[in-house]
C-alpha cells in the first residue's frame, strides 16, 4: 500500500470501494460515480495503460502469474490528530508492522516505528525479525510493544484456509515464543494481549464487524479462563468490551 497526497483535495468522493471487499468480482459497478472522484478514477484507468506492459508484468504474464497492472485508490481521509500515546497512557510505545497504515498511526501517536528487513505483510514476512525488533525496543527502555501481523488477514482475503492456519502457527512459533522467552527471562512482571483487530472470514474474503476474541496473560497470576483460545470459547465467557479502545485500559490496568 502507498499513500497518495492530493493538494486541496476533498473526501467527498462517493464510494471508493476497498479492493479486498470485492475479490474476484468485476470492478465496473464498484467505481465511484461521484463527480469529485472522476480525476482519481481516470488516474486508475490510465495506470493500467502504463503498467500493463511494464517489464515486471511481462515476465509475470509469461510465467502465468498475477500481474500488478493497475493502482487502486481508496480509503480517503485526512491526517488524524491523535493524542500522544505516552501522554495519554503514561507509557512509551513502539509499533512493529509491515503495514503503512499501522505505522502511520504509530507515528501520529508519537510511537517508535522501527523498520524490519523482510517484513512483507504476508506469509513470507520476517516473523523472527519482528520479534527481534520488539525485544530490542524493550531493551532500549520502551514500555509497550505492539507486534502486528497482517498475514492471517491477507490469507483470509485470498480464501486460503491452509495458509491462514499456517500464518497463525508461524506467529505463535516464530514471533510469540521468542518474545515470551525473552520476557520470562527478565526479572520484571509483564502482561500480554493477543487479539485480532477484526475477522476476515474465508467464506466472504472480506472484513466483518463481528466481535473478536482477546486474551490477556499476566505473569503475576496463575493461569485461568478458558482453553483453547477460540471465538466460540471467548463468547461463552460473556465478557464483552463494547468500546474498542477500552481494551488498552484493561491491558494497562487503568480504570
Amino acid at each position: 500500500r502507498h499513500c497518495l497526497v492530493v493538494a486541496n483535495g476533498t473526501t467527498q468522493l462517493g464510494n471508493m470501494t476497498p479492493p479486498h471487499d470485492i475479490s474476484g468480482r468485476v470492478i465496473g459497478e464498484y467505481l465511484s460515480r461521484e463527480k469529485n472522484a472522476q480525476p482519481l478514477i481516470d488516474l486508475m484507468k490510465k495506470s493500467y495503460e502504463i503498467l500493463k506492459n511494464h517489464p515486471v508484468n511481462i515476465k509475470r504474464r509469461e510465467k502465468g502469474l498475477n500481474e500488478a497492472n493497475s493502482i487502486w485508490l481508496w480509503g480517503e481521509g485526512r491526517k488524524p490528530a491523535l493524542e500522544n500515546f505516552k501522554k495519554k497512557n503514561g507509557v512509551s510505545g513502539c509499533v512493529v508492522s509491515a503495514v503503512d497504515l499501522l505505522k502511520g498511526i504509530g507515528i501520529c501517536a508519537g510511537m517508535d516505528t522501527p523498520e524490519v528487513e523482510g517484513a512483507t505483510g504476508y506469509l513470507d514476512t520476517n516473523f523472527e525479525g519482528k520479534a527481534e525488533a520488539g525485544i530490542k525496543a524493550f531493551k532500549n527502555g520502551t514500555d509497550l510493544v505492539y507486534l502486528h501481523f497482517e498475514a492471517p488477514d491477507e490469507c483470509g482475503h485470498r480464501g486460503e484456509a491452509e495458509n491462514k492456519v499456517k500464518a497463525i502457527e508461524y506467529i505463535e512459533k516464530r514471533a510469540l515464543k521468542p518474545m515470551l522467552d525473552y520476557l520470562s527471562a527478565c526479572s520484571d512482571d509483564y502482561r500480554i494481549l493477543i487479539m485480532p483487530d477484526h475477522p476476515t472470514p474465508l467464506e466472504t474474503k472480506t472484513h466483518s464487524s463481528a466481535p473478536v476474541p482477546y486474551l490477556i496473560y499476566d505473569s503475576r497470576k496463575n493461569k485461568n479462563g478458558i482453553s483453547p483460545f477460540t471465538e466460540k470459547n471467548a463468547e461463552k465467557t460473556g465478557i464483552f468490551v463494547e468500546h474498542g479502545p477500552d481494551i488498552m485500559n484493561k491491558l494497562l490496568e487503568k480504570k
